[in-house]
């Protein structure tokens, strides 16, 4: 298991990073000034030189940085371009100091340095992980992602904290702390005491970035006579009346949203599953791999609180197919690609 080292104070940031950029076997790292014992220098140079080219960043050092620390960065005169440097840094963070041109590393070894002639794009290794004394939460774990999922099934709704509470059954502790992050990832904004939603298509690719499917579902694979999709959705519905929800995804509500190809796999959220008389009624016969009929149970029940309705079926949300579809084969993420690019994804209203 990785060892966890918290970073306390700006100096602890400004002294392990010195170190650290000491040890940089690839890419070779001066400190102009800041360094050393005097670490209270109020803008710290460094160098950077690679292929003979000499690079001189002004490093920015923030514990818990935000969409707010690069918006600054962004807009401030300086004699050197900016370097932000951090403990930890999201994807979604470095995405916007891409987009707006800002560098930034992490000590953890993600690195995006961008200046004319140079371009550095590093990930971070295995191993020790630094991070900052206050941890983040994890919006993507099964429970926080109901708040998630609400934003993305109404993205262009204002939500209080109040309804978005009934609407996800968290509490408003929880809901306070996650829409914080998110509002510091630049991902939502909020003012008089609503939120909405600022980067739908940021926080769906930083879900699925961080989603994982073969973890977060437990699934049945079921053969069965009947080859016409819709048939066996219907009698679906019909056998599973009164046995608990029953939410359709992948293939066949994808295409139940924007027509794309026959769906190979009906497919669909169940509380549990189903009892023997269930299979029998269906002529339903389990199996390991190969079935057009996959029943899955979820790891959390939000998935059944964000639904849509297309004729006589109850669908999940639009994000929720799109992520369903990416981690699988069958033409999935074919499918995922043109249910995303149409005009009509997040609109249902239901």
């Amino acid at each position: 298991m990785s060892k966890i080292e918290i970073i306390q104070s700006e100096i602890d940031l400004r002294r392990t990073a010195q170190a650290q950029l000491a040890e940089d076997a690839q890419l070779s790292w001066r400190w102009l000034s800041g360094g050393g014992r005097r670490v209270r220098s109020s803008a710290p140079l460094v160098e950077l030189r690679l292929d003979g080219r000499g690079l001189t960043l002004q490093m920015d050092f923030q514990l818990m940085p935000g969409a707010r620390d690069v918006e600054r960065l962004a807009n401030q005169e300086a004699s050197y371009p900016p370097l932000l440097v951090s403990p930890s840094l999201s994807e979604t963070l470095v995405k916007r100091c891409q987009e707006r041109g800002i560098s930034c590393l992490d000590l953890n070894g993600r690195q995006w340095i961008r200046a004319k002639g140079i371009l550095v794009d590093r990930y971070p290794a295995e191993g020790r992980r630094f991070r900052a004394v206050m941890p983040t939460p994890d919006v993507f774990q099964p429970k926080s992602s109901r708040l998630v999922r609400a934003l993305l099934s109404q993205p262009a709704r204002v939500w209080s904290q109040t309804e978005l509470g009934k609407r996800t059954g968290l509490s408003p502790g929880l809901i306070s702390r996650l829409t914080r992050h998110l509002v510091n990832e630049g991902l939502l904004t909020e003012q008089n005491r609503t939120i909405r939603l600022a980067q739908p298509k940021g926080l769906l690719d930083a879900w699925a970035a961080r989603d994982d499917w073969g973890r977060r579902t437990v699934i049945r694979q079921y053969s069965l006579l009947e080859v016409s999709p819709e048939t066996v959705a219907q009698r679906l519905v019909e056998e599973f009346s009164g046995d608990g929800p029953l939410v359709f995804t992948q293939w066949f509500a994808a295409n139940l949203r924007h027509p794309y190809t026959v769906p190979p796999v009906v497919s669909a959220y169940v509380e549990a599953h189903p009892v023997e008389k269930v299979l029998k009624a269906l002529r339903a016969r389990p199996v390991s791999d190969g079935g057009t009929l996959w029943l899955i149970v979820p790891d959390d029940d939000g998935v059944f609180r964000e639904t849509q309705r297309v004729g006589n079926f109850t669908l999940a949300c639009d994000a929720q197919i799109y992520l369903d579809l990416l981690r699988v084969g069958l033409r999935g993420p074919d499918q995922a690609k043109a249910l995303r690019e149409w005009q009509g994804f997040g609109t249902s209203n239901s």
